[in-house]
């Protein structure tokens, strides 16, 4: 019999693994201000919208890191593009981008937004933003974990 017990106990396990990732006071990013962000699923399975999801969560601090979630373009500096990019999302992408202020970029995050993965030869895809625009990052993965997201993301900052 096992004495493995659900309940408060496995929630401050998953707290503890979770804030492992958390950075510290000392890499806490400092600039005038945040990197807005804001997000759009083209299409896809929709794994690396749930993992970008999961870094907007409280588990990582986006702000320490010098970064925030943004739901409006007008307020975003980087549009995130996760999935490949379907023929339906083509006049979203391009009003969202519209929308954003000068100085923007793109990032594509995943495989598919990359290069349409394993959508990339369907009739109703396009295929990845690389083929089609200027992509300012490209975080690959089939989905990129969290942390290789937001390592991903201060790659680009410090740039």
């Amino acid at each position: 019999m096992s004495d493995h017990r659900p309940g408060p106990v496995t929630l401050l396990q998953a707290f503890l693994d979770a804030s492992r990732w958390r950075p510290s006071a000392e890499h806490s990013v400092r600039r005038d201000r945040l990197i807005g962000l804001y997000v759009l699923e083209t299409g896809g399975c929709e794994g690396c919208f749930m993992e970008v999801e999961a870094l907007c969560g409280s588990a990582f601090a986006l702000e320490r890191s010098g970064f925030r979630r943004v739901m409006d373009p007008v307020d975003a500096d980087w549009l995130l593009v996760t999935g490949a990019l379907t023929r339906n999302c083509v006049d979203m992408l391009n009003r969202v981008w519209r929308e954003m202020p000068p100085g923007r970029s793109l990032v594509a995050v995943g495989g598919c937004a990359v290069d349409g993965g394993p959508f990339a030869t369907n009739y109703a895809v396009l295929g990845g933003l690389r083929a089609l625009t200027a992509v300012r990052r490209m975080i690959p993965g089939c989905p990129p974990s969290p942390q290789d997201i937001l390592l991903g993301l201060q790659e680009l900052a410090e740039r």
